[in-house]
């Protein structure tokens, strides 16, 4: 096949070479897998050539994992097949002119840096540009450039002979943009998982002559981090939460303490949200319009409406509707679904138990698979039994019931709308609707009276608190 000449205006297409196990990184995983504020290090890599318009942005073997499909398909290439770049060439269609290369450890570097390689590229039509700052500003040495003294490029050094040459320009391994044309004929000459891929193909085109330009980098120095260790790691997430704190706190987010914050990349909020000190949230998380959360609490793959008020609290995989109050010290444990207009308590755990609006269940206390009707009431200290060793079974409890302090609720049982529980009640049958039942075991044993009830017999006499 013959490849023709770049047009300056054709295309850009971004190929995410992973870094897999590492010696430095004493890990059996990919060093470009390992998590950074929520997500895989190679996410990074291939947002921010999303971010430029890549197309397509090509990524495999062993960053093609489940979960960076699931984060970028279809908008990714993935392949498993090849370590070649003969194999990322099989995506990559000839109406491309430039191909950036952009390392899946290099996770902080911006859109605007890989802008400025491509747009070098494209108006010089050169084979190569690589990314150049001074050695001592950089976090490591990835590599070395020593000039002749009409400025072209007469050495490309390795990591310790850059750093012995006063003379000698750093050169970061984790992105270079080349032309599709050059870049095709060498694209069985390196193996693109390999770590010192694109400082291989810098060598390649000194050696034959190749035409390679320089753009200098102008951004943080921390923006050139190349992860190699864990010391790496710990910087590249200091760095990208702290990135994300920032554009929280622009987008109508008050941090109270923005340093005791912890949010993944993967959070969004809405407007005048308050987060007080000390809390964390992670993953597929969500939060709605004036919510208050804090202090002190964690929030998983949770979703929150509009004025929701988290005190010190633990939610993982619960979605919570508008003007709830949760806690101090609940736990709303996965497939938990709270309605609109309901309190949540001190001490309650609620695990795959959907409330309806306007309940309450205030103090210490555990509903598991459990449907909970409008305005109902729980007492402290109810426990829904819901495991009996060998399956869990389902806890009903209809709209107005009254749920005695300490009733045991033996699943699978109904307690009906405006029933009531007496207190220390063990539950181990149906309750019809409005019946009052309560002892050990719990029988019916009349009727509940209703408020509304209970001011029709009413004679006029003042009513005890």
């Amino acid at each position: 096949m013959t490849e023709s000449d770049p047009d300056p205006h054709q295309a850009t297409a971004a190929i995410i070479v992973a870094t897999g196990p590492t010696e430095r990184m004493q890990s059996r995983r990919a060093t470009s897998l390992h998590a950074l504020a929520g997500r895989p290090m190679a996410a990074y890599s291939i947002q921010a050539a999303l971010d430029l318009g890549c197309s397509p942005v090509v990524a495999g073997d062993q960053t093609a994992t489940s979960h960076l499909q699931d984060c970028f398909a279809p908008d990714c290439v993935f392949w498993s097949d090849g370590n070649s770049l003969a194999t990322a060439f099989a995506a990559i269609p000839d109406s491309v002119g430039s191909v950036l290369l952009i390392s899946g450890a290099m996770p902080l570097l911006s859109e605007e840096t890989l802008a400025r390689l491509v747009q070098r590229q494209q108006e010089t039509a050169s084979d190569l540009v690589v990314l150049t700052a001074p050695l001592a500003a950089t976090p490591q040495s990835s590599g070395g450039l020593v000039r002749d003294a009409a400025g072209r490029i007469e050495r490309i050094l390795t990591d310790a002979d850059g750093s012995q040459d006063p003379g000698a320009e750093f050169f970061s391994t984790g992105v270079i943009c080349a032309s599709r044309a050059w870049l095709y004929e060498h694209r069985d000459a390196v193996q693109i998982q390999d770590e010192g891929c694109l400082a291989s193909l810098a060598a390649l085109a000194h050696a034959e002559d190749a035409r390679i330009e320089t753009v200098q980098h102008t951004g943080a120095d921390v923006e050139l981090t190349l992860v190699a260790d864990r010391a790496d790691l710990a910087l590249a997430e200091t760095t990208l939460r702290a990135r994300i704190r920032t554009r929280a706190m622009r987008g109508g987010v008050t941090l109270v303490d923005p340093a005791s914050v912890w949010i993944d990349d993967t959070v969004t909020f809405g407007r005048d949200v308050t987060i007080l000190p000390n809390c964390h949230f992670y993953g597929d998380t969500a939060i709605g319009d004036n919510c208050i959360i804090g202090p002190s609490a964690r929030l998983q793959d949770t979703r929150l409406a509009a004025n929701v008020t988290v005190m010190e609290s633990v939610l993982e995989g619960a979605e919570v509707g508008e003007n709830v109050r949760i806690g101090p010290f609940a736990h709303l444990r996965p497939s938990t679904v709270i309605a609109h207009d309901v309190e949540i308590g001190n001490y309650a755990e609620l695990k795959n138990t959907r409330v309806s609006p306007g309940a309450k269940i205030h103090h210490v206390g555990y509903l598991g698979d459990t449907v909970v009707g409008n305005d109902v009431n729980v007492g402290a200290g109810t426990i829904t039994c819901n495991y009996d060793g060998a399956d869990k079974h389902v806890t009903e409890i209809g709209e107005g019931a009254f749920i005695g302090s300490g009733t045991l609720l033996v699943a699978p049982v109904c307690v009906g709308s405006k029933a009531m529980t007496g207190a220390g009640s063990v539950v181990t049958r149906d309750v019809p609707p409005q019946a009052k039942a309560y002892g050990v075991p719990a029988r019916v044993r009349g009727v509940r009276a209703l408020p509304a009830d209970a001011e029709q017999d009413s004679t006029g006499e003042k009513k005890g608190a």
